[in-house]
C-alpha cells in the first residue's frame, strides 16, 4: 500500500523516473480529457450527431494538446525566465489564431448537414459574419474563443506548472545540500594543507641559498597553497589572484619543461572584474595533460586573459596538438565538473568553446 501512495505521490509531484509509468499516466490523463470534450461538443451539435460531436471534440483535443507539449517543451529548456514568458505567449496567441480560423472552417463543414439544432446553426452565423477573421474583428467572439482555450488549458497547465515549480525546489535543495557537502569536506581537508604549507615555508627556508631552482619551485607552490587555502575560500576572488595563482602553476611546469616549452602569457586590462576561485586552472592543466606532457620535443602554449569591451572577462588557452591527439583526449572530469560549475553560476552569461584543428586545442571562456 506504500508503494502504491510513493507512486502516486512521485507521478503528482513530477519526481517519478519509470518512464513506462510517466506514459501511461499521460495517455490515461488525455483519455479522459478527449471523453470530457467529447461531452462537452455533445452539447454544441446535439446527441443525435455523433460524428459531428467527434469532429468538434477531436479538434478541439488537438488543439489543447499540441498547445500543452509545446509549452511543456519551453518550460523544459535551460533559458532565461524571461525568454520563457515571451515563448509562451507566442505559443498562447498562435493557439489562439489557429483555434480561431480552423473553428470557423470546421463548424461551416458541419453546417451542411441541414439536421443540426437551431442554436449551432445560430452560432455559426455569429463566428462567420465577417468570414474567417471574424473573431478577430467581433470582440465577443474573440473572448468566447479564449474562454473556451482558457478553460480547456486550464487543468493541465495547472498541473504542469506546479510540477516545473516544485521540481525547481527540489533542484535548489539538492544544490545547497551539495554546497554544505563541500564545505563540510573543505574544513575536514584544511588540517593536513596548513601543516603542508607549513612544511614548505620551512623547506624554502632550509634551501634558498643551496638550489635555486629548487627553492623556486617551493616558492611558488607555497604560493599555490597559500591561494588554496585562504584566498579561494570565498565565493568570488579578484581575477588578478586566480591569474597569480595560474602563473605559479606554470612557473612550476616551466621548470619541468624549460627545455621544450614556449609559454605566452598575456594578462591586461583586468581590473576589478571577479570570478569564482579556482576555476580556471583546470583549462591550464588540460593544456599541459593533454598537450604539452604527451609532445617529446618543441611545444607551446599561449594563454590570454582580458576584459572585453562589454566588460565582459575573456580567458582563452590555445596549445600545440600531440601528433595522435584526438578530441576524445579533451577534458575528464575535472573539465566536466568546470562545465556543471559555470552551468550553475552563470546560467546563460557565459560562453565555452573548445574547438580544434590538425595543429592545435583552442579553448575560448566568456563570461558577462
Amino acid at each position: 500500500m506504500s508503494s502504491i501512495v510513493n507512486q502516486t505521490t512521485a507521478i503528482l509531484l513530477g519526481t517519478n523516473k519509470n518512464k513506462i509509468v510517466t506514459i501511461a499516466t499521460h495517455l490515461i490523463f488525455w483519455i479522459c480529457i478527449f471523453q470530457w470534450f467529447l461531452f462537452q461538443a455533445r452539447w454544441v451539435s446535439g446527441d443525435q450527431h455523433p460524428e459531428a460531436a467527434y469532429l468538434i471534440g477531436l479538434h478541439k483535443y488537438i488543439i489543447i494538446l499540441s498547445c500543452f507539449y509545446s509549452i511543456s517543451y519551453v518550460l523544459g529548456r535551460k533559458i532565461s525566465d524571461l525568454k520563457i514568458g515571451i515563448y509562451i505567449l507566442l505559443i498562447l496567441v498562435f493557439t489562439l489564431f489557429l483555434y480561431g480560423t480552423t473553428v470557423y472552417l470546421l463548424y461551416n463543414y458541419i453546417n451542411q448537414d441541414k439536421t443540426l439544432p437551431g442554436y449551432y446553426r445560430f452560432f455559426v452565423k455569429n463566428i462567420s459574419q465577417f468570414g474567417m477573421w471574424t473573431f478577430v474583428k467581433e470582440n465577443e467572439i474573440l473572448y468566447f474563443h479564449f474562454e473556451q482555450l482558457g478553460l480547456a488549458l486550464f487543468p493541465p497547465l495547472t498541473i504542469k506548472i506546479f510540477r516545473v515549480a516544485f521540481q525547481s525546489k527540489i533542484e535548489k535543495l539538492k544544490l545547497e545540500k551539495n554546497n554544505l557537502e563541500l564545505e563540510l569536506n573543505f574544513l575536514r581537508s584544511q588540517i593536513n594543507p596548513h601543516f603542508l604549507f607549513n612544511t614548505l615555508n620551512s623547506v624554502y627556508s632550509l634551501i634558498e641559498d643551496k638550489d635555486e631552482v629548487a627553492a623556486s619551485i617551493v616558492f611558488s607552490l607555497s604560493n599555490m597553497m597559500r591561494y588554496a587555502l585562504y584566498d579561494s575560500n570565498t565565493s568570488e576572488v579578484e581575477v588578478n589572484k586566480e591569474l597569480n595563482f595560474i602563473k605559479s602553476y606554470i612557473d612550476i611546469q616551466n621548470i619541468r619543461h624549460s627545455k621544450r616549452l614556449s609559454i605566452e602569457m598575456d594578462f591586461t586590462n583586468m581590473y576589478d572584474f571577479k570570478i569564482p576561485p579556482l576555476l580556471l586552472i583546470n583549462f591550464v592543466e588540460n593544456a599541459f595533460k593533454h598537450g604539452v606532457d604527451k609532445i617529446a620535443k618543441d611545444s607551446w602554449i599561449r594563454i590570454k586573459a582580458s576584459i572585453d569591451n562589454g566588460n565582459g572577462f575573456c580567458f582563452q588557452i590555445s596549445n600545440l596538438k600531440p601528433a595522435n591527439g584526438s578530441p576524445k583526449s579533451i577534458g575528464g572530469i575535472g573539465f566536466s565538473n568546470t562545465k556543471r560549475r559555470l552551468n550553475i553560476l552563470y546560467p546563460q552569461r557565459h560562453l565555452l568553446e573548445v574547438k580544434e584543428d590538425e595543429l592545435t586545442y583552442n579553448l575560448l571562456l566568456k563570461i558577462w
